[in-house]
């Protein structure tokens, strides 16, 4: 068994009842029930983002989670914005995957403990030497970190 490390799935809150359940069971790979559920929207603040935390997943299973995540909303007929983390673990960064309908699809980045997209400096170097323009660079890295992509906090 590798090493393991803590995840967070966080969905928008106006979601159904049975897609809530549905996606902790892909994102968690345990069986939820409505009573579940139930607890989690109790803990949760209205119009804020719901929160699915889980500590043992293998590191580097974050797209493979999200990809999970998404398979199930869709079978539930929703088609939401949603973010899935992965904690750093050792030296290494984390992973961060977002989720944005409307043709944007899957993202994905580095990032640190607090869920924040990463840009290394040899990333940043490599990309000033591949091109002048500020302009370039700019949307590069406005690609790269995945400005773009909405997020359920954003939401």
């Amino acid at each position: 068994m590798g090493d393991r490390t803590y995840y967070r799935l966080a969905l928008p809150a106006d979601l159904d009842r049975e897609a809530i359940r549905m996606a902790s069971i892909a994102f968690t790979h345990d069986p939820w029930t409505d009573e579940d559920v139930t607890r989690l929207l109790d803990y949760a603040r209205p119009n804020q983002v719901l929160w699915v935390d889980i500590e043992e997943r293998s590191v580097g299973e974050c797209r493979a989670a999200a990809e999970a995540v998404l398979a199930a909303l869709h079978e539930e007929g929703q088609d939401v914005a949603f973010t899935v983390t992965e904690d750093p673990k050792y030296e290494y960064l984390g992973t961060l995957c977002r989720y944005q309908p409307g043709g944007m699809g899957m993202h994905e980045v580095d990032c640190d403990a607090n869920a924040q997209a990463v840009l290394t400096d040899s990333a940043l170097t490599a990309l000033t030497r591949e091109c002048t323009d500020p302009a370039r660079i700019l949307a590069k890295i406005t690609n790269i970190l995945g400005l773009d992509w909405q997020t359920p906090d954003a939401v």
